[in-house]
């Protein structure tokens, strides 16, 4: 078993669906599997080059090979709105933009967790590397601490990926 715990330290994640327009007011919850490796991924190539490709594919390949569960926080979707200056002459030219999110109380984690994923002990230390150096999740408002857990969900407080 894998589980990653992601806390937030602004209490906020703020991120849309795919194929969601940001200005929808549609906050994603929980943080889409896609987005959490392509942000391990990104964060290999902008700050850990160190790591060899075959290591980080060998992580990513497991994590990605099995829909994973969450245990989650209570959470409240909201918004901000906004009126931004469209860079116009005329100052009174102003585009109403929507910030969605979702928040929660202070010091609460949520868990993504892969129960049939096993990783060796230098894969543990690859994906441990990434989640150190992951600064945020979603949009780059959305500050996060990730690291490994040895959180094991309880089936009642888990939830899955919805099949479509």
């Amino acid at each position: 078993m894998i589980a990653i715990r992601l806390r937030f330290p602004a209490s906020r994640y703020h991120a849309n669906p795919w194929g969601r327009h940001v200005n929808e007011g549609v906050a994603e919850w929980p943080p889409s599997p896609y987005r959490l490796l392509r942000a391990l991924y990104d964060t290999w190539k902008r700050k850990c080059p160190g790591l060899s490709e075959d290591a980080v594919e060998g992580v990513l390949s497991a994590l990605a090979g099995e829909e994973p569960r969450f245990l989650l926080p209570t959470a409240v979707a909201s918004h901000t709105r906004s009126y931004l200056s469209s860079n116009d002459p005329d100052p009174t030219d102003k585009s109403l933009i929507f910030d969605a999110f979702v928040a929660f109380n202070n010091g609460v984690s949520c868990h993504v967790i892969w129960p049939s994923v096993d990783l060796d002990t230098r894969q543990r230390e690859v994906l441990d590397e990434l989640l150190q150096a992951l600064n945020y999740l979603g949009r780059s408002e959305s500050w996060v601490e990730a690291d490994l857990s040895d959180a094991e969900a309880d089936a009642r407080d888990v939830c899955e990926p919805a099949k479509v």
